[in-house]
């Protein structure tokens, strides 16, 4: 099979991702202070290396629970630094020893599948919530039609546009998606344009930073890492891909996160990961090549570039809905691998997972089914047979 393609679908597919990045991305930027064009730049350049290296659409995505905490405790972008850096030097260490393949000899089949499902259903309820939302962009403002908020209807029709092209080869729905919605948002929120690059020296992180930020961003991402971004992606690669996917090891995934947050930590850029949800998404709509990561890592590259900072705003334009309407269709293509699920056993260890990670968090879900796994293994009705 041709390792690039640069189509309509492949294109369809590169936008697939979005509903994950963008709200992430644009609040790390306002709120936090991290430079739009180095973000922006690093995350094109990020693409643009999996997608040759890998030559299979290797997503791109922040590192979700480090972002979280630092938006909603206003970490600064010194602080994001100098995790990016810690983040980098710990999956390089992991993947140049070697020891992420005795890691990921502890993530048995059920584990890593009830990992997948499980982000399935934590993107849909995400999906959801977006589309449900009152506030029509990610930066927070509200809009009315006749009295009623405009973002759940522009979320109802980016449904029906999903639910009539989603099959359609010709047509495909993710690009219409996104257009629907630059259309909607450009018509009701013209971004203010900048031309050029603009960058700011990066601030060198303090000992002080560093304690902090491996303390409140970097313990808490790391198992969330090792087990989405990794192991349950590397898997999911061999499962869309075959043999092809195999170069999306363990090891090599460690490895390019760990240099994609070395540089990101470096420059002060966002920290950065590949992530199933992600191979869904893509894969979903359409991508099957490295073409499409080339596609949306030169889309980025470009929008850092030309538009500077106001890159954030042209991305902004997008209504929260629209996103939500990818993230839900994402959600359902991770949640259908349950369908996987053969043995009794295995079904409460994909059970046991689900469940936690909706109610506390998929940390404490993925440490829970490997030792609910191994005690099964070990000491049940089922392995006396």
């Amino acid at each position: 099979m041709t390792r690039f393609r640069f189509n309509r679908i492949e294109l369809a597919g590169s936008l697939g991702d979005l509903g994950t990045m963008l709200p992430l991305l644009i609040p790390l930027v306002v709120i936090n202070g991290v430079n739009a064009t180095i973000a922006l730049l690093l995350v094109g350049l990020f693409y643009l290396g999996a997608g040759l290296y890998y030559k299979i659409p290797v997503p791109v995505q922040p590192l979700k629970v480090m972002t979280v905490i630092a938006i909603t405790g206003g970490f600064s972008a010194q602080m994001i630094a100098a995790a990016g850096l810690i983040m980098g030097i710990f999956m390089l260490f992991l993947g140049a020893t070697g020891l992420i393949d005795q890691v990921a000899k502890v993530f048995s089949k059920p584990v890593v599948l009830g990992i997948q499902v499980a982000l399935g259903i934590l993107l849909f309820m995400k999906g959801v919530q977006f589309i449900l939302n009152s506030k029509l962009f990610v930066s927070g403002e509200t809009v009315l039609l006749t009295g009623v908020p405009l973002n759940p209807i522009a979320g109802l029709a980016g449904m029906l546009i999903a639910a009539l092209l989603l099959t359609n080869r010709k047509i495909p729905a993710a690009i219409v998606l996104v257009l629907f919605g630059f259309l909607v948002g450009l018509a009701l929120k013209p971004p203010s344009l900048t031309f050029g690059p603009q960058i700011s020296p990066p601030q060198v992180p303090t000992m002080a930073d560093l304690q902090a930020a491996f303390l409140f961003l970097v313990i808490p991402q790391i198992p969330v890492t090792l087990s989405n971004a990794v192991i349950a992606t590397s898997d999911l690669a061999k499962k869309y891909y075959g043999k092809r996917g195999r170069k999306a090891s363990p090891r090599a995934l460690t490895s390019t996160i760990g240099a994609a947050n070395l540089a990101a930590g470096g420059l002060g850029g966002m920290p950065m990961c590949h992530g199933a949800g992600g191979l869904a998404a893509h894969y979903r709509f359409g991508a099957r090549t490295g073409g499409a990561n080339l596609i949306i890592g030169g889309i980025f590259v470009a929008l850092a570039l030309i538009f500077g900072s106001s890159a954030v705003s042209v991305l902004g334009a997008i209504p929260l809905s629209i996103l939500g309407v990818l993230l839900v269709i994402t959600g359902i293509q991770l949640m259908m691998l349950a369908i996987n699920v053969r043995e009794q056993k295995d079904f409460l260890v994909v059970s046991v997972i689900v469940g936690l990670s909706v109610v506390v968090n998929m940390t404490v879900a993925f440490m829970a089914g490997i030792v609910l796994h191994y005690m099964l293994k070990w000491w049940s009705p089922w392995s006396s047979g």
